[in-house]
């Protein structure tokens, strides 16, 4: 029942390498535009962002329609960072379109994105009654082995296993955040994410990170603005534009700490779904003057509560008939 994770994943560590600088606008728009280049097979693509020529990259899965990832690495050899692909749909077509869907309804649901009429229910852990879930249903839909958070494990192990004693960093935006967020309290590595639905309930059910340390104590530094509907975690409902393309994005919480630019109060933004992509990130708020857009302070969400009306229900497995309440 619970052999869902191998040898290699015990091996937490906390980060005794670099540390992102999230106070540079440089750095983090680098991150942004690795971030960025995780859509694109390679420099060819219309949407790729040229890198300082320190930075070389490798892709992984660009043959499929499963996680793609850009692996960045100096010409040292000593700093690596793995650039998770986020959603592709809607305004982001792509041949990854069903399971990214199907990837975002499991991680930012509640329960399996039930009762949802727009997409099918992405797994069976609703128990029938009221507003009831299995808890370890989640836990194992999760951590399927055909799912983005264990096969980017892979490229992982991957840069790892080559460069023992490198410094790796997580980034993504999007789904692609949320999956470096998890990487990250995996692996004890640092991630800057950028857009990301809250992922906090997608790392309790998982069970990350390891007990006895704060969340905010951990390296992972998320970044995005309050015009951004998704990541403010108010693009749900039916009149939402996220429920109107099947997705069930449902919370809002993030670990570590969010760093937020305040387009809407300072900046006279409104509430609009592209203000969800990267490029406006990238093109609209870091390549902008600190005057305009200053970089915002990180700090940990606190109070913040997902799924309150939900009950999660410890479960057992019979591989027969499914789970049932113990």
């Amino acid at each position: 029942m619970f052999e869902v994770f191998d040898q290699r994943q015990y091996n937490w560590q906390p980060h005794l390498g670099h540390l992102p600088n999230v106070r540079s606008r440089e750095t983090i728009l680098a991150l942004a535009q690795m971030a960025n280049n995780a859509y694109s097979p390679d420099e060819k693509g219309t949407d790729w962002r040229d890198m300082d020529e320190n930075w070389k990259n490798g892709s992984y899965g660009y043959s499929d329609n499963g996680v793609r990832v850009q692996v960045f690495g100096n010409d040292e050899k000593n700093l690596f960072v793995i650039a998770v692909k986020g959603t592709s749909a809607g305004v982001w077509p792509g041949p990854t379109n069903g399971n990214d869907k199907l990837n975002d309804n499991l991680l930012f649901s509640c329960c399996c994105a039930h009762p949802f009429p727009a997409w099918q229910r992405v797994c069976d852990c609703f128990t029938g009654q009221r507003n009831e879930c299995n808890k370890d249903c989640l836990r194992d839909s999760v951590l399927d082995k055909n799912l983005y958070y264990r096969t980017a494990m892979d490229v992982y192990y991957d840069v790892i296993e080559s460069y023992p004693d490198s410094t790796i960093w997580f980034t993504g935006h999007s789904l692609g955040g949320g999956i470096a967020s998890l990487l990250s309290l995996t692996f004890g590595h640092p991630a800057v994410t950028f857009q990301t639905p809250g992922d906090r309930v997608a790392a309790e059910r998982l069970h990350l990170p390891p007990k006895g340390r704060p969340e905010w104590t951990y390296p992972i530094w998320q970044f995005g603005n309050t015009a951004d509907p998704i990541f403010e975690g108010v693009c749900s409902g039916p009149s939402s534009v996220c429920w109107l393309g099947g997705f069930a994005i449902e919370t809002r919480c993030h670990i570590g700490r969010t760093c937020v630019w305040d387009t809407v109060g300072y900046n006279g933004w409104r509430v609009d779904i592209q203000a969800h992509r990267i490029s406006v990130v990238i093109d609209r708020i870091l390549n902008q003057t600190e005057s305009e857009y200053p970089m915002p302070e990180c700090r940990p969400e606190t109070d913040c509560e997902d799924c309150s009306l939900w009950k999660y229900v410890d479960g057992i497995v019979n591989h027969t008939q499914g789970y049932h309440l113990q």
